[in-house]
């Protein structure tokens, strides 16, 4: 008080200490900042969020044994000139339902000893390489894609001796692709058959030899040169007996 003076054997005991309800002094540090430590500490913010500012030697965050839980609506990093690093012994990010959007001008992300795994939604997983493109280097790059198939079959008959085309098949969208044709007739009944293609589904070319099916004979047809489309023309060989065939297209891309 001003103009009083205090005489007191201990000092100490004349400045004026502030206790929690536990009746506990609060913590300073060695500057007089004041020491928050708790086992576990809860922490709301505000409406408009919360500012944590990090001095220049950076802010480093220890989880607990059971790790580090962070939960939020919208959650936005930014990370500094030098870069971000994230270092766990296991680390799982669950993304909200909209998906989860990394951008920066140099991400790099390194697999542990067992592996790094990727598992995209079913609406696939794209992509979006800069403008210098996108480099990928591995000691052993396995990449696995669902294989587009083709197994389709038609049965015909006919006596005609001039001869009838099967369906025409596009093969534009197939790495590899043939026919095979089996002479299914119950009697005696010869064929002959040969393979066609054709750049629009119009005009078409022979390719390959005229092969002769006997009874239960089977050949496969496949085509040296790639055009769109492709069919098997196929006919009798005598008029008096009809002949049926089982013919096969098969392809994967």
């Amino acid at each position: 008080m001003p103009n009083f003076k205090i005489f007191q054997d201990n000092p100490d005991k004349a400045r004026i200490k502030i206790f929690g309800n536990q009746n506990v002094a609060l913590n300073t540090d060695a500057i007089g900042n004041l020491g928050i430590t708790s086992t576990g500490l809860a922490v709301t913010a505000p409406a408009n969020g919360l500012l944590v500012t990090a001095p220049a030697t950076g802010l480093a965050i220890t989880p607990p044994a059971d790790g580090l839980l962070i939960t939020s609506t919208g959650l936005a990093v930014t990370a500094p000139a030098s870069g971000l690093l994230v270092t766990a012994a296991g680390l799982s990010i669950t993304p909200p339902a909209d998906g989860l959007l990394i951008t920066s001008t140099g991400l790099a992300v390194t697999a542990p000893a067992n592996g790094l795994l990727v598992t995209a939604p079913a609406t696939g997983l794209a992509i979006t390489p800069p403008s210098g493109g996108l480099l990928i280097t591995s000691t052993g790059l396995a990449v696995l894609t669902n294989l587009v198939t083709a197994d389709i079959s038609e049965q015909v008959a006919t006596n005609n001796t001039t001869g009838l085309p099967s369906t025409a098949r596009d093969v534009l969208g197939y790495r590899t692709w043939s026919f095979a044709v089996v002479n299914a007739s119950t009697t005696i009944a010869p064929a002959t058959v040969k393979l066609q293609i054709s750049p629009d589904g119009t005009n078409w070319m022979d390719e390959g030899s005229v092969v002769t099916l006997n009874d239960g004979e089977l050949t496969a047809l496949v085509s040296s040169i790639f055009l769109r489309y492709a069919r098997v023309f196929y006919a009798a060989v005598d008029a008096a007996s009809t002949v049926t065939l089982n013919i096969y297209f098969q392809a994967q891309s």
